[in-house]
């Protein structure tokens, strides 16, 4: 048996949160025990566990004030799971209107030992909306022997009708000390030393959920000899390599090259980037409360898009170091070769009219037509204004790109990214880059190549391509538009 399950909660006393305790006690010490409860808050908090505990409550043979005894033949059932008339349903699995309309038939039926049949109904809010009417009938006209108990982490989804039928108890995110005392509790049961401020450190790590923790202190206990700092760190994979605040202060000093690496090594050694995103986040939420730097709130705002973005991204550490990139003001990552001159695009905005300089040197002209490189370059800004209103995230790719060739007949790009040019080369892109460089010349639609670029060589002979293009046109992919 794991140790959750091992030291989940029997009682109203043994429940983490003292607020759901003192609730819980007054409502069930009254005469009249309302039909219909409602526990909402975040994963892990205790919530099926206080419904499990209310059915108890309400049913125990030889109840202690408003504790069950847990040792008489129906707690002991409930404890089992092996209660008939306590019914536990996962709305994520059952969440049609005919399995909602099966279990309105059965409420009507007496219970066949207990006292009360109680209906523990969990992720209520996955219910479709016919079921949740459904369900909405059965709750304004229980029988006398039916409780039942809805738990659920998203409570703003179910109908305000049937929260209204409720009595509604929220179960918070608990603070640090509360998740401390949960954990305590357990290595008391166990005997087991530790250090408190080990303890701490799973808290943070649980993020709010009382499972969490003593999940991660039970891999702690399995594979070291005593819980301490050093060996929850070693079990969280934060040691040296994974650390928020070192990442946080290579970010801030520009220094890109080595925030890359940071990234790069947390990769390969297994680290669970998004769990790595979410400490960062909240190193930096205990340092804007500290210091209440408005600087520190931008930092959280990318941290938290770079979380949501990990989620779709078929790269999972892309969304992380582009936010190195885009964050760090002096990128030491690109390196050039001393006396080389190489194409560059710069950006200037002024009074909202985006300006775009374009330094190249020709790679190769074709002479054939009345245009040459040089042309289309001089109008690049031109052309990028053409084509936003017909679709912005086309000229955000376009920024990634280098004009190597152009007659007024074909435009030739370099692509340094395979994923660029595969969305550039597709119908609907390529027919809005034609026709917008044909009607900047006065030439009807070119017709549009592509060349991508040598990866190798990026670095020192791209720095036509600034990290900042490269940085809109990803955010851009990842706003998944239809380009």
């Amino acid at each position: 048996m794991t140790l959750y399950l091992k030291y989940r909660p029997q009682k109203i006393a043994d429940l983490d949160l003292g607020e759901v305790r003192e609730v819980l006690k007054s409502m069930l010490s009254k005469d009249k025990i309302p039909h219909a409860w409602l526990f909402t808050g975040p994963w892990g908090t205790g919530k099926t566990s206080a419904a499990r505990i209310l059915a108890k409550a309400v049913n125990c043979m030889k109840r202690d004030g408003v504790e069950p005894c847990n040792k008489c033949e129906m707690c002991t059932e409930i404890t089992s799971g092996s209660a008939t008339d306590i019914v536990e349903i996962d709305a994520a699995s059952n969440r049609g209107i005919e399995e909602i309309r099966e279990l309105r038939d059965k409420v009507r039926l007496a219970p066949m030992r207990a006292k009360y049949k109680v209906y523990v109904i969990d992720e209520v809010h996955m219910l479709t909306t016919e079921a949740a009417n459904a369900l909405l009938k059965t709750l304004e006209e229980p029988p006398e022997h039916t409780l039942f108990a809805l738990c659920t982490t998203e409570p703003e989804k179910l109908l305000d009708t049937v929260k209204s039928r409720c009595v509604w108890i929220k179960f918070k995110k608990p603070t640090i000390s509360e998740a401390v005392l949960s954990l305590e509790h357990v290595l008391s049961g166990e005997k087991v030393k530790f250090e408190p401020e080990a303890l701490k450190l799973i808290a943070k790590a649980a993020r709010g959920s009382f499972r969490d923790g003593t999940k991660i202190l039970e891999q702690v206990i399995m594979s070291k000899s005593e819980v301490s700092e050093d060996s929850v760190r070693e079990v969280l994979g934060w040691l040296g390599e994974a650390d928020p605040k070192t990442f946080i202060a290579l970010v801030r000093a520009g220094k890109s090259g080595e925030a890359l690496d940071f990234v790069d090594r947390l990769v390969k050694q297994g680290i669970n980037l998004r769990g790595f995103v979410e400490r960062v986040v909240e190193e930096l939420r205990e340092e804007l409360l500290k210091t209440l730097d408005r600087n520190i709130l931008e930092e959280i705002a990318g941290m938290e898009k770079v979380y949501v973005q990990m989620k779709t991204t078929a790269v999972p550490q892309l969304p992380l170091e582009i936010y190195v990139i885009e964050s760090t003001k002096n990128p030491d990552s690109v390196k050039t070769t001393p006396g080389k001159q190489e194409p560059s695009f710069k950006q200037s905005e002024e009074k909202n009219v985006e300006k775009v300089e374009v330094i190249s040197t020709p790679l190769a002209t074709s002479g054939s037509g009345k245009f040459k490189l040089i042309d289309v370059t001089e109008k690049w800004t031109e052309i990028m204004k053409a084509v936003r209103p017909m679709n912005h995230s086309v000229e955000a790719l376009l920024r990634s790109t280098r004009p190597m060739d152009f007659d007024g007949e074909r435009l030739t790009l370099e692509v340094f990214y395979k994923f660029h040019k595969d969305k550039l080369e597709t119908e609907k892109c390529r027919t809005i880059v034609e026709g917008a460089v044909g009607s900047v010349f006065g030439v009807g639609p070119v017709k549009l190549s592509l060349k991508l670029g040598d990866k190798k060589n990026k670095s020192s002979e791209v720095s036509g391509v600034v990290e900042d293009d490269i940085v809109k046109a990803a955010e851009a992919i990842f706003k998944v538009e239809a380009v």
